[in-house]
């Protein structure tokens, strides 16, 4: 699900409502073969808010046309934790050139209100049928999101399960998001693969640069004032989804860590770290290329004289054995 636009630019809403459509087809089809489906989107939980704001209500008269019951799986991240996080996710693969205050100037902060939209979710599907987990690492079940996620149906992650491809959303931190968004101003990173390459070489000393640099997009104080904000639906969503009276729905200790500042002293080290990790990138690159290129000659040599390559290894032999 998402926003489609046309070669002008324009949102396309026949070729959404088509790809809606040919998707719940595939749901159906899949009810036909299997009791369970589980279909994991992000799109989802911003999509209801903008894109198709009567989602619930058409998902649901999907699930009475094939005779299935929607449940859903929600996972919450701390709303200081996560503006940062989906600001870094949009720089980091949509090209995003904006910067953080201002894309927190565009930003609905009714957005995260988590107890508004589940009770939206629940109108629809029913309290019951909505399942709330906690994103916070230290409280996953079994220490890991895959046990986690496992638990909820109540099945354990024992070495039967295997992840055959595993996929990691690595964030970019310390300064190496700033330099990305930075680049993400010349137009040849508009093309998928020039992005990929950027990324992949601000990954390779994100940790470095996080280490020589902590710090959090938000200040203390405004930590602490988006928390106050957003407690009092946090704390409903403790009670009413996670029937836990009086809790707390997240950890809300406030690390000691200064606020981000682009002036910072560190960003010349991690410029020059930008600089030479490209460099090494392009240049272990370039041996593979000569490696290969010396594989190809020496196949191109044995196929213009194959007879004579054949007998002078022929001959080694003889005379190795003699």
């Amino acid at each position: 699900m998402g926003v489609i636009k046309d070669e002008n630019g324009k949102r396309d809403l026949k070729q959404e409502e088509k790809n809606f459509q040919d998707g719940m087809r595939m749901v159906h089809e899949l009810f036909l073969k299997h009791d369970n489906i589980i279909l994991s989107d992000e799109s989802i939980w911003r999509g209801m808010d903008r894109e198709k704001p009567n989602l619930w209500e058409l998902m649901e008269q999907e699930a009475q046309k094939g005779n299935f019951q929607i449940r859903v799986i929600v996972y919450f991240r701390r709303q200081d934790k996560f503006f940062p996080s989906n600001w870094n996710q949009i720089v980091k693969k949509d090209g995003v050139t904006e910067t953080f205050e201002r894309y927190l100037g565009r930003v609905d902060l009714l957005f995260l209100n988590y107890y508004k939209k589940l009770e939206r979710m629940a109108s629809v599907i029913g309290k019951e049928n909505i399942i709330v987990r906690r994103f916070e690492p230290d409280r996953f079940e079994g220490g890991s999101i895959y046990h986690d996620f496992l638990s909820v149906f109540g099945l354990s992650y024992t070495a039967d399960y295997r992840l055959t491809k595993e996929v990691r959303n690595y964030g970019l931190y310390g300064n190496t998001h700033e330099i990305k968004r930075v680049l993400n101003f010349l137009p040849q990173v508009k093309e998928k693969p020039v992005r990929l390459f950027l990324t992949n070489c601000l990954w390779e000393f994100s940790d470095i640069s996080q280490r020589e640099y902590p710090n959090e997009m938000f200040s203390k104080e405004e930590i602490s004032q988006l928390l106050e904000t957003y407690g009092p639906g946090n704390r409903k969503v403790a009670e009413e989804y996670l029937h836990e009276p009086g809790a707390e729905l997240f950890d809300n200790t406030i690390k000691d860590l200064p606020k981000w500042e682009k002036d910072n002293p560190y960003m010349v080290d991690d410029v020059i770290r930008f600089l030479g990790s490209t460099g090494i990138y392009l240049f272990q690159e370039n041996k593979e290329l000569q490696k290969e290129l010396a594989e190809l000659r020496r196949f191109a040599k044995f196929v213009r004289h194959p007879f004579r390559t054949l007998w002078r290894r022929i001959r080694r032999t003889i005379f190795r054995k003699g």
